[in-house]
C-alpha cells in the first residue's frame, strides 16, 4: 500500500472521525435535502460531502492530488476491474436474496428507492447524471480517498480494506445493500490499495450504477411505479430466494480471484483458485438443492405459449387448481405489441385478479394472490389494435406460502 509523503499527519482515528462527521451531516442536512426536494437533494448531498472531502485534505495539511490519485488506466487494469465489478454484482445478488430472507421488511427499502427516483417524469440522462456519475466521484473521493488515506499508515492492508468497506456500508444506511455495499467497498479499497488510482474505482462505480439506471429503463420500472412497487414488494419463498441467488452468483469466487489476479499479479496466489473453485461449486450445489425442491413443491403452472389474437380477443385459458389457502404468486411475462390485460378467475367467474401487462422491452404482470381452493382460469385479453398479433406468453403461478 502506497503511503502519503506527509503519512505521519494522518491517523486511522482521524478517517473514522471524519466519517463520522460525513454521517452527521448526512442524517441531518443531507437528510432533509433528499426529503424535500428529491433528485435535485441529491445531488446537493453528492456535492457537498465531496466538499467536506477536499475541506479534509486542507485540515489535515495532506497533498490533494495524493489522496485522490489519478493515473493511465491500462488494458490489463480495466478488464481486472471490469472482472471484480461483476463478481461483485453477483455477490451482491446473493447477498440480497439472503438479506430479503432473514428481514423480509427490508424489500420495502427498494420501492422507497424505486418511489423517489422512478417516478412518472424520470429523465434517463438526469439520472446518469444523479445517480451514476457524481455518486461515482464524490462517494469515492469520501471512501477510497479521504477515508482510505488515513489509513496507509496500517501495517496490514486488510485491516484499511475492511475499515473502508464498513464505511462504506454504513454510509448507504441500507438493512437490505448491507452486505453488498459492504463487499463493494472492500473490492474498491482493494483496488486503490493496489493500483493507487482512484480513477478505476470512479469508473467501477460508475458503470454499477448506470447498470441499475439503464435496467430500470430497460425493463420499464421507470416512469411506472405500479410495475416497481410489485417487484419490490410481496412474500418470496426464503429457500427458493436464497437457491436462486447461490445459482446465479456461484461462479462470484473465481471471477473475483481472477480480478485480483489482474490487478495485483505479484501478490496472486495460485492456491486461491483451488478455495474459490470448491466456494463456487458449493454455492451452486446448495443453490440447486434449495432452488430445485422449493420450486418443485410449489409450482402449480409453467407454460409458455403463443397464439393469434382474434375478433373476440381472449386467450385460451390456462387452467391451475388451488387445493390449500395461502399466499400465491401469478407471473404473466410477454413479447408482443399492443396493449393486453390479464384475468384470473374461478370457474363460476369470480375475479382473483386482473390487470395490464407493463410496457417495456420486459414486459410482465406480477400479482400475489390469497384464492379460496377452487379450480382457476388464466386469460389474456388483448386490445385495440392488435387483431393480427402473435404474442408470445410465459404463464407461471406459484406457492409461496
Amino acid at each position: 500500500m502506497e503511503k502519503l509523503t506527509n503519512q505521519e499527519r494522518l491517523r486511522p482515528w482521524m478517517g473514522i472521525v471524519f466519517f463520522g462527521v460525513i454521517m452527521l451531516a448526512f442524517v441531518t442536512v443531507c437528510s432533509l435535502m433528499q426529503y424535500y426536494w428529491g433528485i435535485p437533494g441529491l445531488i446537493g448531498t453528492e456535492l457537498l460531502l465531496a466538499g467536506m472531502s477536499v475541506l479534509y485534505c486542507v485540515i489535515t495539511r495532506v497533498k490533494i492530488s495524493e489522496v485522490f490519485p489519478i493515473k493511465k488506466i491500462t488494458v490489463r487494469d480495466f478488464f481486472g476491474c471490469v472482472i471484480l465489478l461483476i463478481s461483485g454484482y453477483m455477490f451482491s445478488i446473493v447477498s440480497i436474496m439472503l438479506m430479503q430472507a432473514i428481514v423480509p421488511s427490508s424489500s420495502a427499502e427498494a420501492e422507497s428507492i424505486a418511489g423517489m427516483l422512478y417516478g412518472p417524469n424520470a429523465n434517463f440522462f438526469y439520472l446518469i447524471f444523479a445517480v451514476a456519475f457524481l455518486p461515482a466521484v464524490c462517494e469515492e473521493m469520501i471512501h477510497r480517498g479521504a477515508i482510505l488515506s488515513s489509513f496507509r499508515g496500517v501495517k496490514h492492508e486488510w485491516v484499511a480494506i475492511v475499515a473502508v468497506g464498513l464505511t462504506f456500508s454504513i454510509n448507504h444506511l441500507s438493512i437490505l445493500r448491507g452486505p453488498f455495499t459492504f463487499i463493494l467497498g472492500a473490492i474498491l479499497a482493494y483496488v486503490v490499495i493496489k493500483r493507487n488510482n482512484i480513477l478505476l474505482t470512479m469508473m467501477m462505480h460508475f458503470f454499477l450504477n448506470s447498470f441499475s439506471v439503464i435496467l430500470s429503463f430497460v425493463s420499464g420500472l421507470a416512469n411506472n411505479p405500479e410495475l416497481a412497487q410489485a417487484a419490490s414488494s410481496g412474500t418470496v419463498d426464503p429457500k427458493a430466494s436464497i437457491g436462486a441467488g447461490l445459482i446465479i452468483g456461484c461462479a462470484g469466487p473465481v471471477l473475483l480471484v481472477t480480478g485480483m489476479l489482474l490487478i495485483s499479479p505479484k501478490t496472486h496466489r495460485a492456491t486461491r483458485y483451488i478455495w474459490a473453485g470448491i466456494a463456487s461449486f458449493v454455492m451452486l450445489l446448495a443453490g440447486v438443492a434449495m432452488f430445485g425442491m422449493t420450486y418443485k413443491d410449489a409450482m402449480l403452472v409453467t407454460s409458455t405459449y403463443s397464439y393469434e389474437v382474434t375478433e373476440e380477443g381472449l386467450s385460451d385459458p390456462i387452467e391451475f387448481t388451488v387445493e390449500e389457502e395461502g399466499t400465491y404468486q401469478v407471473v404473466i411475462s410477454m413479447q408482443g405489441k399492443g396493449d393486453y390485460r390479464v384475468i384470473v378467475q374461478d370457474t363460476e367467474g369470480n375475479i382473483a385478479c386482473q390487470g395490464d401487462v407493463s410496457e417495456g422491452t420486459f414486459r410482465i404482470y406480477q400479482e400475489y394472490i390469497t384464492p379460496e381452493p377452487d379450480d382457476y382460469e388464466i386469460y389474456i385479453e388483448a386490445g385495440d389494435g392488435t387483431i393480427g398479433q402473435h404474442p408470445t406468453i410465459s404463464v407461471n403461478v406459484q406457492r409461496l406460502s
